[in-house]
């Protein structure tokens, strides 16, 4: 279509005004989202849903008064309703990572008919659906203020084109962190209300600011407190990796959570970044644990010291020995093997020990030459806005490399001495530095991909032999639990599968024994942490994008419309249905009766008029045509005039505000020329400060050299003098062993006396325990004396080859005399000498043993008769044998007691046993009309314990 004159006019102005302004970023305030969309940004009301609201907005061209009563539009926020129950923990095969994905719905039909409805009560006016819409933006983002270190949020904006669902996610550092939160997200949604949804355009244009990465924002992380409790001594500690990033994103949380506000968003690069800076500024180095008895274990930091691999795999190896050989191969089946590792491992040993030496040569040129490159690629890209490029220059002049630091649109600047002399050095040898930092990228990725096969091959195992980890845990606690000398208690099942679950990712199997396996670690200097004024504040530019609408995520829940809501809208509908329905009866049955009484008329005009009606349709046709033509292209018109004025004004508006940048260009332009001087000065300066320096630097090392070879003369002659006192001291302690050691005299028995004991070659007085006629003797033995005072007899020594001891329990009651008493439960019964279906306990070794049996007598009358003669009476007895004999004897009797009776019974005795001796309890009772009987149930009323409290244990030596 053909361009008008004023048009053209208005293109060639706009298109001036976008080539002035493309020197700055285009401020937001000059043209937002909402004029874009033609949509009002104040709200015109608000609708109540659920327990929130809905905003509603009109059209900007409303209030004109060309806009009918159709034509107007209205407009409504998104209702980002979170979906709890569609929470779902899932690994994404394309990103490597553990994500949790959740729904949140934008808006939906019900919605739109209740925003209808309500502008139909509000405004007063017949409102159509289809002029009621969500806010038509293009890009959504989900953000939070609220730190987060095990899991991050999607870094950028995605499209959202008025979708009614959208789906987020949430990357964890481990699967088990998104199962937790999935799991929190279907019960507990209200815990995730500090999740936004930020609402923009896809033309949005990116800004940038300054922020300071301080001391402070560096150590207020949770984690790097909990180090500096821990290790209040050491000077240098080490991180795995997980822990080595969730530090990291500790302190880039708290930076982010600094510098930006609500409606900003950082850009994806932003945070690798800054992440890249504090990695060069607190890790050190990078090194590897291999051995089980590496010193370096008590500097790691580990959650939970008791899992840490060293002492895991010392508590490993004790339980596997105590196993036998068919469950020993299931356990170390279990864990990944460390044979193959062997040539991986020395492949990295190699790889380290050269990237190391290599790397220590050439870490300040290599930084220098990172940070020229950068300089040159952030130069390159700031080129389309000419502002920006002239303060990108003036900041790159005055960077150099990484000591002593300020950051600047990301690149580090010096103080003044340092800048004149590494600019020189740049200068001069750019080339060599070039050649020197592909080097060291060749090393890093040689041994980044060495770690990498190294990984590979430590998950050599096949995951599905942890399928049955409970069953194998339960056999290994009841194997140690059935060998009684094995361990002094019960290992149960679920401390097993905890010591195997936790040790599965840092375990592996030799072939003998388990151990750790080789794990990286990042050396971090605590110090930094701790000197607060050495540590220098690092400036930094980043870019970030503005959200023009803000959304809170709401529970779907708490949105659902009461039952109440639904009836009221239902009764509603059908009020005004009825209203309508007699409205319509009424004017049918008036225009029926009309109808009628024109009809005859109609009749006889129709004929008559019926010619002339069809030629002035005919004409009306035509001139109704012609009349819509010209009442739409007026429309057109009067809008595109409209247009036109709003183009034009924002045209004069932009104009100015370039005349002003070309004024402060100018004088900008100004002070760099007189900058650039000053830095020519000062590198003359310094460079002649560098080669006076190079020259004091010669003269110190002659110095250095001959005074170290003096001081290796003097050690060489202090270690010759020390090996001769060495050798003259070893050869002195030799005779004397020899002297000793031919002494000694084996006598043929055990000793039971100090004769027996010098004759066996000891010298040295004390106190010794021999063989006595029945027990172990404890005496004291005086070498030195005369021969009647050499022994002194103390007492006996209480030795036991094995303990023995029982507590058993009933659950039900006792009727048979005479016959002993069985037991259901054992709540102890170390050595198996109690049988419980049998009631007998058989002593395992002679000895002195002591028992106790509690119980409760139920005496139970069979009259029902509340009198009694005088020799109404009931007894029930508790009876202990050995070997069939009574040893002793307690009883209960009542005497005219009331109907039923119950009382305790006790029985205690210390007996002397041999190897096989029987003991067990019986009862007994007797008594008119009786019903007598020993009382248990559910609660265990009855008790019989028992233990060896010595044991003649010289009769088995």
């Amino acid at each position: 279509m053909a361009m008008t004159p004023m048009q053209i006019i208005l293109a060639i102005i706009l298109a001036f005004a976008l080539f002035c302004c493309n020197c700055q970023s285009i401020d937001p305030g000059v043209s937002s989202s909402w004029e874009k969309l033609q949509i009002s940004p104040d709200t015109l009301t608000f609708m109540e849903y659920g327990d929130f609201l809905v905003e509603i907005y009109e059209h900007a061209n409303n209030h004109k008064a060309t806009t009918s009563t159709s034509q107007k539009k209205y407009f409504y926020s998104p209702l980002a309703l979170l979906d709890q129950n569609s929470a779902v923990s899932v690994y994404n095969n394309v990103t490597n990572q553990p994500e949790m994905r959740f729904r949140v719905e934008m808006w939906n039909d019900k919605v739109q008919k209740e925003v209808v409805k309500h502008l139909k009560i509000s405004i007063g006016q017949e409102i159509q659906s289809d002029k009621v819409r969500v806010i038509p933006l293009e890009k959504v983002i989900l953000t939070s203020k609220r730190p987060t270190v095990d899991y991050w949020l999607y870094p950028e904006w995605t499209n959202y084109d008025e979708s009614k669902i959208l789906w987020f996610s949430l990357s964890c550092h481990e699967q088990k962190i998104c199962d937790k939160l999935a799991n929190e997200m279907r019960s507990k949604p209200e815990q995730f209300d500090h999740l936004k949804l930020l609402y923009s355009l896809s033309s949005q244009t990116s800004q940038t600011k300054h922020t300071t990465i301080s001391i402070d924002s560096v150590t207020s992380g949770q984690l790097v407190s909990t180090l500096l409790q821990k290790f209040k001594d050491k000077k240098e500690i080490f991180l795995t990796a997980s822990d080595e990033k969730k530090m990291l994103a500790e302190m880039v949380t708290n930076i982010r959570m600094d510098t930006f506000d609500d409606y900003e968003v950082v850009s994806p690069d932003t945070e690798s970044q800054i992440l890249n800076i504090l990695k060069d500024l607190l890790v050190t180095s990078r090194t590897t644990i291999r051995e089980q008895s590496d010193k370096m274990w008590d500097s790691v930091f580990w959650h939970e010291d008791n899992h840490r691999p060293d002492w895991t795999t010392k508590t490993l190896n004790e339980i596997i020995n105590e196993l036998d050989k068919e469950t020993q191969k299931k356990l170390a089946d279990m864990f990944p093997k460390a044979e193959k590792q062997s040539d991986v491992i020395q492949i990295s040993n190699s790889s380290n020990q050269d990237e190391e030496v290599k790397m220590d040569g050439e870490t300040g040129r290599s930084n220098q030459t990172n940070d020229a490159n950068e300089n040159e690629m952030r130069r390159s890209e700031a080129t389309d806005q000419e502002q920006t490029s002239r303060n990108q220059t003036r900041d790159d002049k005055s960077t150099t490399s990484r000591d002593d630091t300020n950051v600047t649109a990301g690149v580090l600047v010096f103080d003044d001495d340092t800048k004149v002399a590494i600019e020189n050095i740049n200068t001069h040898n750019t080339e060599q530095e070039n050649e020197t930092s592909e080097n060291a990228k060749k090393i890093s990725n040689e041994h980044n991909r060495n770690v990498e096969n190294k990984e590979k091959i430590q998950h050599n195992y096949d995951s599905n032999s942890w399928a049955d980890v409970d069953r194998i845990s339960s056999t290994i606690s009841g194997k140690m639990w059935n060998d009684s000398f094995s361990r002094p208690s019960e290992i149960l099942t679920a401390e097993v599968e905890n010591i195997l679950q936790k040790s599965r990712n840092h375990v592996q199997w030799d072939g003998e024994k388990f151990v750790p396996k080789p794990i990286q670690l990042s050396r971090i200097n605590l110090d930094t942490f701790r000197d607060s004024q050495s540590f220098q504040d690092h400036n930094i530019r980043v870019s970030y994008t503005t959200a023009e609408l803000s959304a809170p995520i709401k529970v779907m829940e708490r949105a659902r419309l009461t039952i109440t809501d639904e009836l009221n809208n239902l009764k509603d509908e059908l009020k005004d249905t009825k209203e309508l329905l007699r409205t319509t009866v009424m004017n049918l049955v008036n225009t029926n009766t009309e109808l009628g009484n024109v009809k005859s008329d109609l009749t006889n005009k129709l004929a008559v008029t019926k010619q002339e009606l069809e030629k002035s349709k005919i004409e009306l046709d035509k001139t109704m045509a012609n009349v819509n033509n010209y009442t739409t292209k007026l429309k057109a018109t009067e809008t595109e005039l409209a247009e036109i004025k709003i183009t034009t004004a924002n045209l004069s508006t932009e104009l100015k505000k370039c005349d002003a940048n070309f004024q402060r260009i100018g004088q900008e332009e100004k002070e760099l020329k007189v900058a650039e001087e000053n830095l020519k000065k000062e590198l003359e300066e310094t460079r002649q400060e560098l080669e006076n320096t190079k020259t004091e630097l010669k003269e110190t090392g002659t110095d250095l050299r001959k005074n170290f070879d003096d001081l290796l003369a003097i050690l060489n002659a202090k270690l010759e003098q020390l090996g001769f006192e060495f050798k003259v001291t070893a050869d002195n302690l030799r005779k004397e062993l020899e002297e000793r050691t031919s002494e000694k005299v084996d006598i043929g028995k055990m000793p039971n006396s100090c004769a027996d004991l010098q004759r066996m070659g000891h010298k040295l007085s004390g106190f010794f325990s021999v063989k006595g006629s029945k027990k172990m003797e404890m005496i004291y033995c005086n070498f030195n004396a005369d021969q009647n005072d050499t022994q002194k007899w103390i007492g006996y020594a209480d030795v036991k080859s094995a303990p023995v001891h029982f507590y058993v329990q009933r659950n039900s009651e006792c009727y048979n005399q005479y016959t002993p008493i069985t037991f259901n439960l054992a709540r102890v019964n170390e050595g198996n000498a109690m049988n419980l279906a049998s009631g007998i306990f058989t002593a395992p070794r002679p000895g002195i043993y002591f028992f106790s049996f509690t119980g409760v007598a139920r005496l139970k009358f069979k009259s029902s008769s509340l009198i009694f003669s005088a020799s109404s009476h009931s007894r029930l007895s508790s009876r202990l044998y050995l070997n069939g004999n009574l040893i002793a004897s307690s009883f209960v009797q009542e005497y005219n007691s009331a109907t039923d009776q119950f009382s305790p019974l006790t029985l205690q005795s210390t007996l002397s046993m041999k190897k096989g001796d029987r003991v067990w309890v019986a009862i007994s009772y007797s008594g008119s009309y009786s019903n007598f009987y020993l009382h248990d149930d559910g609660e265990h009323n009855t008790h019989f314990t028992g233990f060896m409290l010595e044991e003649e244990i010289g009769a088995s030596l």
